[in-house]
This record gives C-alpha cells, structure tokens and sequence, in this order.
C-alpha cells in the first residue's frame, strides 16, 4: 500500500488511521490487514536501521507486528498510531540487543573457552545463577539493578523508567549492588569472577 501523509490517510485515500484503529478495537476483521498493509513496511524499515542486516531480523519483525496486533487496545488516541507503532518496532529491536548484552554480560564472569581453558559452567548456567541471586532482591532493587547493570541504561533513564528521582534511583542501586555482589560471593562459580571497580560504578 501507499506510504500514509502525516494525518495518517493514505496518498491514494482509503481509510484514516484513526478508523482502523477504532474497528481494530471493535473486533473488525478486515482492520487487521488494513493495519498491516499500511504499516509493516515502516516496520521493517525502523529495525533494519536499528539492527542493521541482521540474520533474526525477519523474526523480530513478526514479532513486532504480532505485538502491535494484540496490543492496540492499549492506544487512547488512535489518529497518533503511527507513532505508536514506531514505538513498538524500536522496543522489539531494542528488547533484542538487550538480550544480546546479556550474554555479553555473561562472559564478564565467564570468558569463553579460548580465553580460560576450564570454564566453570556454561552462559545458560551462569545466566540461572546470576538471576537466582536477582530473584534474592526486592523489587525496587532488582529492576534498577538490571536496567542499570545488565541492560546499560544510563542513570537518568533508569530514574524515569522507575518513576523515582535520580538520587532515590541511587540510594536503591547502591543497596542493590551490596547485596547482590555479598550473595554472589557465596557462589563459589559467581564469586570467582567477581570483579570490582568500573564495572560497578554507580554514577
């Protein structure tokens, strides 16, 4: 289909954004695929240039799209869609770097082979114990400390995905990171790599 114009109607005509939305959220069929037409190129397009040629990246976009289908009653303003949509492509990719900053995480205690000849235990090993300890934490120090430490959110994003000051935001990761390093030092695997300094650094 034909790119929409900036008040979401089609160069050709056909219905607005809004309109689809609306019989999206009303159960109409046909809304669906109107949705899809108009919007899975843009889709496509917006985690191509965040992940670039990347072999996962025709998977990552069904996601997104099923994602945009089974959420869209979560839109309050429907003539917006389109930016919502876009939303929803970027998290999707970004969701997958995340993962992939995980393992590399990972290997911060766990060097592969080549580079240690006996690796205590495997990624998906180590990635059980580290959320073992996590799952030792109270919520509010638990998920600071993965956006901060395992997804590498910067402190003020951190702050404002929880919704508490940056000096609160603070307080909780430094609390955080004492538990979590006393528990982890009780994992003979964990503590063996533990490292301290930069890797650790609040600010």
């Amino acid at each position: 289909g034909a790119d929409p114009d900036d008040a979401g109607r089609p160069r050709n005509g056909g219905p607005t954004d809004e309109a689809i939305v609306s019989a999206l959220q009303a159960g109409e069929r046909w809304a669906a695929g109107a949705l899809l037409e108009r919007y899975s190129s843009m889709v496509e397009r917006l985690m191509r240039r965040v992940l670039g040629h990347d072999t996962e990246l025709e998977d990552l976009v069904q996601e997104a799209l099923a994602t945009i289908l089974t959420s869209i009653h979560q839109v309050r303003e429907p003539a917006a869609v389109k930016g919502w949509i876009a939303q929803v492509a970027v998290h999707t990719a970004h969701r997958a770097i995340r993962k992939r900053k995980l393992y590399r995480w990972l290997l911060f205690w766990y060097p592969p082979p080549d580079e240690e000849a006996e690796s205590p235990v495997g990624p998906r090993e180590a990635l059980r114990r580290v959320y073992a300890v996590l799952a030792e934490l109270p919520a509010d120090e638990r998920v600071p400390f993965a956006l901060r430490f395992l997804d590498e959110m910067p402190l003020e994003d951190v702050a404002a995905a929880c919704g508490v000051s940056l000096a609160t935001i603070k307080r909780r990761l430094a609390r955080a990171e004492k538990k979590f390093l006393a528990m982890a030092r009780r994992d003979p695997a964990l503590a063996a790599r533990i490292e301290e300094g930069d890797r650790w650094t609040i600010e």
